[in-house]
């Protein structure tokens, strides 16, 4: 499985396109599809964060919004940005609007009400999926994948 071609601005406003722009290392992705899953989010961050620190992998969240919802970017990226007021939090964030059937089926995903966590090769290939927030069991197998060389 890949992670889909989508299209997207961090919350510092830069833009990126993936799967290209995973290139150079693996990143740990996770994905939202509502703004009070961001608890749930928060579950993940230091386990993010300790693999960025040592350069293993990086972090990036990726809220996804139906394509109908990009009428409201502007409240939406206010709203997100409010929340992550520090720099790292809005440079990892990337808010991406697209038709979520077709992102979910490419990813396999069959379950919105729940975050998910990936772990993303640099190609784009997707090595890891785990559901809902952090636990010992699921950072055990992504830790295990990632001190491996891809």
């Amino acid at each position: 499985m890949y992670f889909p071609e989508v299209q997207g601005e961090n919350l510092a406003g830069q833009p990126f396109v993936y799967p290209r722009d995973f290139h150079g290392a693996r990143t740990i992705a996770l994905v939202a599809f509502d703004l009070r899953q961001r608890g749930d989010l928060e579950t993940w961050v230091p386990f993010m964060d300790r693999f960025a620190r040592r350069g293993i992998a990086r972090g990036r969240v990726f809220p996804a919004l139906s394509r109908s919802m990009r009428m409201m970017k502007r409240m939406i990226v206010s709203t997100l940005r409010q929340s992550a007021p520090d720099v790292k939090a809005r440079e990892t964030t990337v808010l991406i609007f697209v038709d979520l059937d077709e992102f979910c089926t490419a990813l396999a995903i069959t379950d919105r009400s729940n975050i998910h966590a990936f772990v993303v090769e640099s190609d784009g290939f997707v090595s890891e999926h785990h559901v809902g927030r952090y636990s010992e069991p699921a950072g055990a197998a992504i830790e295990a994948l990632v001190h491996h060389p891809a």
